[in-house]
Parts: C-alpha cells; sequence; structure tokens
C-alpha cells in the first residue's frame, strides 16, 4: 500500500487542521452553500460563469461530453435534478438521474459517468445532505471500513450511505464533539448542518492520500 494511503488517528490539531482547509473552501464558495432554497437559484447553477469557474476548479470539463457543458448547466436548472436531491436522500433517485443524463452529457459520447460532476454539484447547493464522489475520499473511506484501498463502489448511492455510516462512527462523533466545543455559537459556519459533512469529507481524503504529510501544513 501506498504510504501516504493510510488511517490517521484524530486529534484535536488534526481536527483542526481539517477545519480549517474546510472553511477555507466554504469560504470561497460560501454564496453556493448557503444559499438554501430554491435549488435553481443558485449561483452555481444559475451564473455561467460562476459554473465554468466551478468545472475549472475542480476538474469536471471532462466528464462532460464536449461542447455541452452549458446545456448540462442548463439541464441542472430544471425541476428533476431539484427532485432528485431534495426529495431523496438516500442517493438512490440521484443514481436514476445519472444514468438518465449520461447518454446526453457523459464524456465519451455518452459513455462516461457524470457521478463525480453531479456529486459535487449536489454537495454545494446541499451540503448537509450529499459528499462529493472522489477517488481519494473514497480510498479514505475503504481503509475506515476495514476494505481494500482499492474496492469499489457500483453507485453513489452506496458511496453516500457508507459515508453516512463514518459520520454517525467513532470518527464523525469525534469531528461534531469538537465543532460543539470549539465553536459554541450556533451561528457560525462551524455549526451549520452542511460543515459536519465538509470536515469528514476533508479528512477522507487525507486518509486517502490526497496530500502527503510534508506538505500537509502547507495547505493551512
Amino acid at each position: 500500500m501506498n504510504k501516504l494511503v493510510k488511517v490517521y488517528e484524530l486529534n484535536d490539531s488534526l481536527i483542526q487542521d481539517l477545519i480549517n482547509i474546510a472553511r477555507k473552501n466554504w469560504d470561497n464558495w460560501d454564496d453556493e452553500f448557503q444559499h438554501g432554497e430554491p435549488i435553481d437559484t443558485n449561483p452555481v447553477l444559475l451564473n455561467p460563469d460562476r459554473f465554468a469557474n466551478f468545472r475549472s476548479e475542480y476538474s469536471l470539463n471532462r466528464s462532460i461530453w464536449k461542447g455541452r457543458h452549458e446545456e448540462f448547466r442548463c439541464e441542472l436548472l430544471k425541476p428533476k435534478f431539484g427532485k432528485a436531491i431534495r426529495k431523496d436522500d438516500t442517493g438512490r433517485a440521484f443514481d436514476r438521474l445519472e444514468e438518465c443524463l449520461r447518454p446526453r452529457f457523459g464524456a465519451k459520447k455518452g459513455k462516461n459517468r457524470l457521478t463525480s460532476v453531479l456529486s459535487k454539484v449536489a454537495a454545494f447547493v446541499k451540503p448537509e445532505r450529499f459528499v462529493a464522489w472522489d477517488r481519494f475520499a473514497k480510498t479514505g473511506l475503504n481503509l475506515l471500513r476495514k476494505r481494500s484501498a482499492s474496492s469499489a463502489f457500483e453507485t453513489y448511492s452506496e458511496y453516500l450511505e457508507a459515508f453516512k455510516r463514518v459520520k454517525e462512527g467513532k470518527q464523525g462523533q469525534q469531528i461534531k464533539a469538537y465543532l460543539a466545543k470549539k465553536y459554541a455559537r450556533k451561528d457560525v459556519v462551524e455549526r451549520k448542518p452542511g460543515f459536519l459533512p465538509r470536515v469528514l469529507d476533508v479528512y477522507l481524503m487525507k486518509c486517502g492520500g490526497r496530500w502527503s504529510p510534508e506538505n500537509w501544513q502547507l495547505r493551512n
């Protein structure tokens, strides 16, 4: 196993590092994370330039059929996307939507899955319920579940369920307790319902080798 891929034991210092990274990302996309309803007026979907920046920062252009990026954005403004992430927090409606959109918008003439891009949009507009489908986080999640680091998740709903179990387990509760103790005010970003999943996501990416130990502090 790659030496950068391992389960890191949580302590107050590491949790604070995770929070700092999550907070920096939250601040950069604050308008999106805190927008709430309605989904079709969220800046990441409503503003073409903002969506273009989003695709670029998260390397999502390659996930979408070339030349259909703007059409894809407009598709996500339709009620079907909103219903898929508003009505069903299991991820099953998400999976069905992905299968429906893939032939029209998936890269390589509809052959490639759209799970990555759709999950990242969902994580921005509903951060309290969805997390990004990320290869480093998937590796970290496998390690915490004592599976092979390269084990596959067949669907997004399977991944989301595994994430929720970790959130409700030891690591998730450690982070939750730290946030409650260190950030006691209810109105601070760190106490928002969607912030804990962001911190846990950063932790999973770290376990999955997203940052090398020597560069870890440079992220803060």
